[in-house]
């Protein structure tokens, strides 16, 4: 058994157990089709809220924690609208 036939068993199996576990091997090969795209799409549009708000927003944890620990003692970086400001501008 080649490497090919492997990867392509193991990737037919986790299909399957997909389309077992969103009850999707009872629809029609349309059917699926517009549920993955539908999916897919939704999948696609967290990532890439995730990748465009993530940062800032892990950025302003990080500058509070530091402010309440006594590390920063320096209260602009608790400004959230000036830092929202600099973000949009880079």
């Amino acid at each position: 058994m080649s490497v090919f036939d492997r990867i392509s068993g193991f990737i037919k199996y986790w299909y399957f157990q997909y389309l077992l576990n969103t009850a999707l091997y009872m629809a029609e090969p349309w059917e699926r089709h517009i549920f993955n795209s539908i999916l897919v799409a939704i999948i696609a549009m967290a990532v890439y809220t995730t990748y465009i708000f993530l940062p800032g927003h892990a950025i302003m944890v990080i500058k509070f924690v530091k402010f309440v620990l006594g590390i920063s003692n320096n209260t602009d970086d608790l400004d959230v609208t000036r830092t929202i400001q600099v973000n949009q501008e880079t």
